[in-house]
């Protein structure tokens, strides 16, 4: 007797419920005993999208922190304001983890249907010998325990999956919709695809195809004017998340993107770019899409199924956006310079595309009939139980992970709270000052402050995050810092003071087993609007600030290489009462150069001037000075060996300048460690 189709809706619904459930309850379970009750977060940047949450909850959205302004470091647009919800409800402090864990449970089980809906044979040929299917579905959502790691992370990932399969049944439906209804359902499908990059960026190489396949479903209506509406939401999102950065950040890409990418480091060649970008792809196929899933031979069974999907004339307009999207996703993160850690978290993306695509290639096998239908089974349970092995040994680094972030992160957040400082400087934007509620600024720039561009600075090294403390107001700088010393050499141990520090044991995901609490002495430091007597302009050279309002130009790669120091002055009218003084510089290597434009706007007139540069300590070395604008050439300056105990300066005549021009200082002999550039009055 065949049950009524609520019965058989109900009955699928609760048997997707228990894998879903129990694989939670598989993760959880340990990571809470190991964290003594506290909610389990095995990844500090949680903690960062918790703070974005917070923040929109209070009104302030799209902000790290109330009162810091406009932050593009949230690599999830859409993430922070679904946990919003939570925070109002009263999810606070580590207990927003559990109404994300919840959000994440829902967010599969609405994948789980979606995939559902995906492989409905519609009572087509081949319909009864596929049902089977759509009844294991859930299982393809948690096969794979390394994906299953990310999705119940408490990070955007498992959001990411809801919308994803949200998106595909869209596209589906754009496909097979009537003329009359068809161009509404394009643009769903358009807005969904949005939706996904807004809740993931990597995932722009799965909405390209998905636009593509809205067009080339389009019939009647048109292949331009159907991508137009598949393709213009997520054009215009990008469009207005990269004018919205320029604007509140000076940066056309998110601070994530100018933190992490490989091609945001100035230092390095191409060719060594290159090296790391092929090593992160090495590392993501092997562990990711070979050792995640069974092994070198039993890998193969999903991309297998996905081409078997994508061959298939009902499936592939679906199958084939979601392979390119899931290899495409991983060439993408491959030029994240943190794509090997963090347990491959930046590969979960790609393995949720693969097994989506995988189970639609065993229900369109299982259409071709009894045999074809064995051997989908056959697949289909080789896919399922190959990763299978890696389920204990997932759980139990989730729970070590969990027990790290609450050991460590969560420890140093308490103590801080205790210390009542005014603000903390840290080099994590997660635990520390969501849990704390102190004020703070991220050395590494993904919390954003005011628009200054520390994320920048951070990769260009820690004398230059020290720059942009400098130009704060000494009430507005940090007095605290939790930092891992062997990150912030130069920082830490120059302008800090050591008071406290958490250690951890059995360590697999911070950064280092200790983080250390400094009391901060920022007294080396020049104070904000500080100007020399008779200078008609200056570059404060490795204050990115400075430099991109002079058009500073530094030989990259191999070269610009940022330094810092703290010497006594030098009598040159900044620090000349001899007190030591902090300022930052880059390395020109002989042979460059470097070059800066002379304030186009400052009240100057022309004529002489004299070029001061700062240096430090070291062995002679040549100069080439030249204004570009003056047919006079270059002039070498032969400069002899300096003492390493206090700040240099070379003065060197200049005939003719006026605002706009552009000076050119070149390093004839010997590398020039460049610190201070004045264009003083003669």
């Amino acid at each position: 007797m065949r049950r009524a189709p609520w019965i058989r809706l109900l009955l699928w619904h609760a048997s997707a419920a228990v894998p879903v459930l129990g694989a939670a309850a598989a993760f959880y379970g340990p990571a809470l005993a190991r964290t003594g009750g506290a909610w389990p977060a095995p990844l500090d940047d949680v903690y960062i999208h918790f703070g974005f949450a917070r923040a929109a909850a209070l009104g302030h959205p799209f902000s790290w922190i109330p009162g810091n302004g406009y932050s593009s470091g949230g690599t999830s647009l859409t993430y922070p304001l679904a946990l919003a919800p939570g925070y109002l409800l009263g999810f606070r402090g580590a207990w927003l983890g559990l109404f994300a864990a919840l959000l994440a449970c829902a967010a599969l089980l609405d994948l789980c249907r979606s995939l559902r809906r995906l492989l409905d044979p519609r009572g087509g040929p081949g319909a009864a010998s596929s049902r089977w299917v759509g009844w294991i579905a859930p299982l393809f959502v948690v096969a794979v325990p390394l994906l299953d790691w990310s999705w119940f992370s408490g990070m955007e990932v498992a959001l990411l999956g809801a919308v994803l399969g949200r998106a595909l049944v869209a596209v589906r439906r754009a496909e097979l919709a009537p003329p009359a209804r068809r161009p509404a359902e394009q643009l769903r499908a358009g807005l969904l695809a949005a939706l996904l990059v807004a809740t993931r960026p990597e995932a722009i190489t799965l909405a390209a195809p998905l636009a593509v396949a809205v067009a080339h479903a389009a019939g009647s209506l048109g292949a331009a004017a159907s991508l137009a509406r598949a393709s213009l939401p997520t054009a215009l999102l990008l469009g207005a998340h990269a004018a919205a950065n320029r604007a509140f950040t000076g940066e056309w890409g998110a601070a994530g993107a100018v933190r992490k990418l490989l091609l945001s480091n100035p230092y390095p060649t191409p060719l060594e770019k290159a090296v790391e970008v092929i090593k992160n792809l090495a590392a993501l196929r092997v562990q990711a899409l070979e050792s995640a899933l069974g092994g070198p031979w039993l890998s193969l069974v999903l991309p297998v199924l996905g081409a078997v999907a994508a061959l298939d004339r009902r499936s592939r307009r679906v199958a084939v956006p979601l392979l390119l999207g899931a290899y495409g996703s991983l060439l993408l993160v491959a030029l994240n310079a943190t794509a090997r850690y963090q347990n491959l978290r930046y590969a979960a993306p790609s393995l949720a595309m693969l097994l989506l695509a995988a189970a639609l290639g065993a229900e369109a096998l299982a259409r071709r009939g009894r045999l074809a239908a064995g051997v989908a089974a056959a697949l289909a349970v080789a896919a399922l139980a190959a990763p299978s092995a890696g389920f204990a040994r997932q759980i139990d680094h989730f729970a070590r992970a969990s027990a790290n972030i609450a050991g460590q992160h969560v420890e140093v957040a308490r103590r801080i709270a205790a210390r009542a400082p005014r603000r903390v400087l840290l080099g994590d934007a997660g635990a520390i000052p969501y849990l704390s509620g102190i004020p703070a600024i991220d050395g590494l720039g993904l919390g954003g402050y005011r628009g200054m561009p520390f994320a920048r600075a951070s990769v260009h090294g820690v004398p230059a995050v020290v720059e942009l403390i400098e130009r704060l107001d000494p009430a507005e700088r940090p007095d605290v810092f939790a930092l891992y010393p062997s990150w912030w050499g130069g920082l830490a141990d120059v302008f800090g003071r050591r008071v406290d520090a958490v250690k951890i044991e059995d360590n697999v995901m911070c950064a280092a087993d200790e983080k250390v609490i400094y009391e901060a002495d920022w007294s080396a430091l020049a104070p904000p609007g500080e100007r020399r007597a008779g200078v008609i302009d200056e570059v404060d050279i490795a204050d990115l600030v400075d430099e991109r309002a002079h058009g500073y130009a530094f030989p990259s790669p191999r070269g610009g290489w940022v330094i810092g120091a703290v010497l006594p002055g030098g009598g040159d009218g900044a620090g000349g009462d001899g007190a030591p003084r902090f300022d930052a510089g880059r390395l020109i290597p002989e042979g460059r150069e470097q070059s800066f434009t002379i304030d186009a706007v400052a009240a100057i007139a022309r004529g002489p001037a004299v070029l001061a540069l700062r240096t430090d300590g070291g062995g002679p070395i040549a100069l080439g000075v030249a204004a570009l604008r003056d047919a006079g050439g270059e002039a070498r300056v032969e400069v002899p060996e300096r003492p390493a105990n206090r700040w240099s300066e070379i003065r060197v005549p200049l005939r003719d300048v006026m605002p706009g021009d552009r000076i050119r200082i070149r390093s004839l002999l010997g590398t020039f460690r460049s610190f201070h550039v004045w264009l003083l009055r003669p």
